[in-house]
């Protein structure tokens, strides 16, 4: 058993989404230990995407996130779960997802990718960190599988 973050984003709760993406994540047989709503800090948000700073979409990227409330889930279940959880939400361009996906059968505006519906951790690496951040205690049990890092949906850019 592993953890990972998935984090709702404001666009869904526009959207009315919420509900429907968290079937997935239950359909999926994943376990939701820790879930939190609120807005976060400018600081969480750059902690958050950091790596990312003085990329192109990074401005954008942070403030969509900072817009509105969002939704911090801890999720749980066997597996390479950070793999099994980038394959449920998708490509992160929404015009590239596939259908089947959060991003697939939800996103409406590859134009504004930062508009993705959600965040999930892109690395068993960045999993920890990201539950730290948010959840104040390193995560225990993130898992991941080696040589995974070529898959299209496991890519860090943009998550």
């Amino acid at each position: 058993m592993g953890n990972t973050l998935l984090i709702v984003k404001p666009d869904a709760y526009e959207r009315g989404l919420e509900a429907a993406i968290l079937d997935r994540v239950r359909g999926a047989g994943l376990d939701m230990v820790r879930s939190e709503r609120r807005r976060l800090a400018r600081a969480e948000v750059e902690a958050l995407y950091g790596e990312h700073r003085g990329k192109l979409f990074y401005a954008a990227n942070t403030e969509f996130i900072l817009s509105g409330p969002v939704g911090l889930f801890l999720l749980n279940g066997p597996g390479d779960i950070v793999r099994r959880v980038r394959v449920l939400v998708g490509h992160k361009d929404p015009g590239c997802a596939a259908p089947g996906s959060i991003r697939g059968d939800f996103g409406i505006d590859p134009r504004r990718i930062e508009r993705n519906l959600v965040h999930a951790s892109s690395t068993p690496e960045d999993a920890e960190r990201e539950i730290s951040l948010f959840f104040g205690s390193p995560a225990v049990g993130v898992t991941g599988t080696p040589g995974c890092s070529k898959e299209p949906a496991a890519r860090k850019e943009g998550a």
